[in-house]
Parts: structure tokens; C-alpha cells; sequence
């Protein structure tokens, strides 16, 4: 008969393992875009849940750029935000869930052509 410790250590070992295999390593978000190419190089700190879509339209105004992504959301970005470098020269934004209150899209990372 085995003894209540050791089957207490046989099923933390299982579930330890379990959960070690479940959770995979933290990679980056893939996007399709519309003309069969793909962006994989958002970082999970940035992507999530897959909340990063590359930009279809950009207009520049005095408070910054409107944004608009290839789904067609659209968010104003102000001039002195935050903006790390692009890696395929083209804009992309990682927005997460609107805020409660404002209802506008938190905004988790900015991706800018180099130069923009």
C-alpha cells in the first residue's frame, strides 16, 4: 500500500510536470496580412493575447498620427509617445481592451518606420 505522503509527492510531480508542458515557452504574436505575408516579431510584452495588427492608413495632425489598423480601428497616437522601431519599415499597433471609463483602446506598444 503506498503511504499518503508519497502519493501526495507522485501527484505534485504530475501536475508540476503537467503545467511545465502545458505552458510552452512566451512567443511572439503572428499576423496574416491581407496580401498572404505574415508579421511575427511582436514581442509578447507587447502582443498578449494577439491584440498587434499591422497600420493600413496613417494621418499625420498637429496632436500626432490617426492610426488606422488593416481590421479598422482607429486610434490617434500623440507625438511624444512612446514608439519602438518597426522591423519591416511599416507602422503597427498592440492595443489591448478599452479602458472602463474612457472607453478608448490602451495602447501597449507602438511600432514607427525609423525616422517617422
Amino acid at each position: 500500500m503506498i503511504s499518503h505522503s508519497r502519493l501526495q509527492r507522485v501527484f505534485f510531480c504530475a501536475a508540476a510536470l503537467a503545467v511545465g508542458t502545458l505552458a510552452g515557452p512566451a512567443v511572439s504574436h503572428r499576423h496574416v496580412n491581407d496580401d498572404g505575408t505574415t508579421t511575427s516579431w511582436y514581442p509578447h510584452e507587447c502582443c498578449h493575447d494577439g491584440d498587434c495588427r499591422p497600420v493600413a492608413t496613417v494621418t499625420r495632425t498637429e496632436q500626432g498620427f490617426w492610426l488606422t489598423t488593416v481590421d479598422g480601428q482607429t486610434v490617434l497616437v500623440g507625438r511624444n509617445q512612446l514608439r519602438r522601431s518597426s522591423k519591416d519599415m511599416r507602422w503597427h499597433i498592440c492595443m489591448g481592451p478599452p479602458d472602463v471609463v474612457s472607453h478608448v483602446p490602451v495602447i501597449t506598444c507602438i511600432f514607427a518606420p525609423v525616422g517617422t
